[in-house]
């Protein structure tokens, strides 16, 4: 293999995972309420009685035992429907079985008659409407929905060339076709008990908004797009949303189709109650540069991606990569960048002699599904793929993932690893190795699959960053050789210390961790973006815009343009800052966001002089000069930090000035202040101790 720059390493990283995975948090504007004691209310909303006898043909009925968690889901969702709620998410992992939980809850949801102005029975079981996304899905819900409904239960498809009544119990649709006017029209929401939407992140684009408007008035739809009906109509037909990634790319707020996930369950849940597979890590580290790729909407842009990774150097390490650590496995999934990377893996595979296939979006329907069953049955062992098997894909005997495309999409990370989680002891399948190819130059920002998704800590991952100095162990020019730690850029008052990676991974731009679950974002001179950790669960991203230099005598409190404005909610502090980043290039536009990076030139450039001496004077120090009465450079010592203020960067003064401005400062003088009071704590106990040492007689020797 080529030694040049775009050379190849390989360090490889084997460990059995499956105890360490952590919570993965669902996106919401508010907590989780359980829904599973909530009483019913005293005053049903137009509620129609069930028949449950009628219902012989129920889940519950057929022999097919679910499992607690997928019980407490439907108890969840039936429970929000009776407290009024009508727009519901549930967040549950791949491999969960939520297409088992919808068909299951559909005989147990009530037919409540949603038009405000007419609340008469319409019926006793109601129709259904499950929308999905893809062919494919379509026919294994049907499927699915004969085996667990029964005979009882008139099932249609609503998709291309098959057109379903409008009458039947339960009709299965793609969303592509019910947007086509004609063929949603024959639906009357009148007599719709429910709409199951499948993979509902994808529910904030405005084709789902629209469609979702048709049986429910609250379904915001944008001002721009054209709903198929009427504004306000009455219906408020319930709407349930099903997915394991309830977040979107784009960061489109998914309020506007849902008013409240009442249920989510924790991938580290299920695989430490042995729902899902072990899952066993190999991490392969490139030479990648994706510092340089592009990116739109949260991830990578697929042609510049193509051009980092579609090469025979890196093809080459992906397919010695399964010679040396998977080729014993049955069925290895391979997920690629575009079709041009598929066609040139496919063939790497080929020429080293393994029986490689694969499937696009150019497959012909037929070939596609022949081909997909084939591998499920282990007629091959390699089946290679560009966005065909993210959603929906059911393969249980899938015991090998190989991501050959870096993302920066926890969207796409999870549905990619979520393929090979499934459970499959008939075909021996007893763990999934998870093989991860990433950029050795950690600053590129792609997710990584331990970090990020199984919940290691970087120092349990063989991730070296060779492509940058950190900031405290770069030395100016010319610096003298005192003994001096620099300001950490990412947290200069040490009130988060743990945060300093996560923050790295998570963003490329120069966020600063404030304390106490705060960190803010300064906009050069246009604001400030802040991050707040509400509880463990929920972020709030707000916007503090600068008063114009004529408003500033008035003061923030008098004047509107200086409040602070929240701008979203996020689960997790990964999603909260990705959000304000997007807010940030949407404020300044791509050119001007780029000096809010880390590593953007204008932060490594020493800091003037009157930077600094402005620095000194909010930090108290009554003397600003930059050099000490010998005219060397000045030492200061901060929280136990040496500092030369002569050496400091813009981007630390800066990074400071932002702590200092978001309330850092107070957070480290109280915390020192608790340190040494239960300093001067321990010193008492401890002489005390020694006194009454001291008045003891001594102990003979043990014998």
């Amino acid at each position: 293999m080529p030694t040049s720059r775009c050379a190849t390493r390989l360090f490889s990283l084997t460990k059995a995972l499956s105890p360490r995975i952590p919570a993965l948090h669902c996106p919401r504007t508010h907590p989780i309420r359980s829904y599973a004691t909530i009483p019913a209310p005293s005053r049903s909303l137009h509620q129609v009685p069930v028949d449950h006898a009628g219902f012989n043909n129920t889940a519950r009925n057929r022999d097919i035992v679910l499992r607690p968690y997928q019980e407490a889901a439907i108890s969840a969702c039936t429970n929000a429907l009776q407290s009024g709620l009508r727009r519901l998410g549930v967040s549950s992992p791949t491999g969960s079985g939520k297409t088992t939980i919808f068909l299951s809850l559909i005989p147990r949801v009530p037919f409540y008659a949603s038009c405000e102005n007419d609340g008469r029975p319409r019926g006793e079981k109601g129709q259904t409407l499950i929308i999905v996304n893809s062919v494919e899905l379509a026919e294994q819900t049907q499927k699915s929905a004969e085996r667990i409904l029964g005979d009882g239960w008139t099932i249609e498809i609503e998709q291309s060339k098959r057109v379903a009544s409008g009458l039947a119990d339960v009709t299965i649709a793609t969303y592509q076709t019910l947007n086509n006017r004609d063929r949603l029209n024959k639906f009357d929401p009148s007599k719709f008990k429910l709409v199951i939407v499948d993979e509902a992140h994808h529910s904030a684009a405005p084709s789902y908004l629209r469609l979702l408007h048709y049986f429910n008035e609250d379904v915001q739809v944008p001002k721009s797009s054209q709903a198929p009906s009427p504004h306000q109509h009455g219906f408020k037909v319930p709407i349930i949303g099903f997915s394991a990634t309830f977040s979107r790319a784009d960061q489109h707020s998914l309020l506007s189709a849902f008013e409240e996930i009442v249920f989510h369950r924790d991938m580290k849940d299920m695989l430490s109650e042995k729902h899902l597979t072990q899952a066993k890590l190999t991490t392969v580290k490139a030479d990648l540069e994706l510092d340089e790729v592009e990116t739109s909407s949260g991830d990578f842009k697929n042609a510049a991606l193509a051009r980092k990774v579609n090469t025979p150097e890196i093809n080459e390490l992906i397919v010695r990569t399964y010679l040396h650590r998977a080729s014993e496995r049955r069925s290895t999934l391979v997920f690629c960048v575009d079709l041009g990377h598929v066609e040139a893996l496919t063939q790497g595979f080929r020429n080293a002699g393994i029986d490689a296939r694969s499937v696009s979006s150019k497959s012909k329907p037929e070939t596609r599904k022949a081909t997909i069953a084939a591998f499920g049955k282990g007629e091959f062992p390699v089946l290679i793929n560009c966005e065909v098997l993210t959603e929906g894909t059911d393969i249980p005997q899938i015991d090998c993932i190989l991501l050959a495309r870096p993302t920066q999409s926890r969207n796409l990370l999870v549905q990619m690893v979520g393929r090979g989680l499934r459970l499959s002891p008939e075909s021996g399948k007893t763990d999934c190795h998870i093989i991860d190819l990433v950029d050795s130059v950690a600053n590129a920002n792609g997710l990584i699959v331990t970090p990020t998704l199984l919940g290691l800590s970087l120092d349990e991952v063989d991730v070296e960053d060779h492509g940058r100095q950190s900031a405290e162990s770069k030395k100016p020019r010319g610096a003298p050789d005192y003994d001096i730690t620099y300001l950490d850029q990412d947290d200069p008052f040490h009130v988060d210390i743990s945060a300093q990676p996560v923050i790295q991974k998570i963003s490329k731009n120069a966020w600063v961790s404030c304390g106490n679950g705060k960190y803010a974002l300064e906009l050069i001179g246009s604001g400030t973006i802040i991050a707040t950790r509400e509880h463990p669960q929920l972020y709030s991203i707000s916007y503090r815009p600068n008063l114009p230099p004529e408003l500033a005598p008035l003061g923030k409190g008098r004047s509107p343009y200086g409040s602070v404005r929240v701008v979203g909610h996020s689960p997790d502090l990964e999603r909260a800052l990705q959000a304000g980043d997007k807010f940030a290039e949407k404020k300044l536009g791509r050119g001007r966001s780029l000096a809010l990076l880390r590593y953007a030139p204008w932060r490594q450039r020493l800091a003037s002089e009157s930077a600094v001496k402005h620095l000194l004077k909010r930090l108290g120090e009554e003397n600003d000069s930059l050099r000490d009465g010998q005219g060397k450079e000045r030492v200061l010592r901060l929280w136990g930090k040496k500092v030369s203020v002569g050496s400091l960067t813009a981007g630390q003064v800066s990074s400071w000035l932002c702590a200092m401005k978001n309330g850092a400062k107070g957070i480290r003088i109280a915390r020192d202040k608790l340190e040494e009071k239960e300093k001067a704590k321990a010193e008492a106990r401890a002489e005390k101790e020694r006194q009454q040492q001291m008045r003891n007689l001594p102990l003979p020797p043990s014998t």
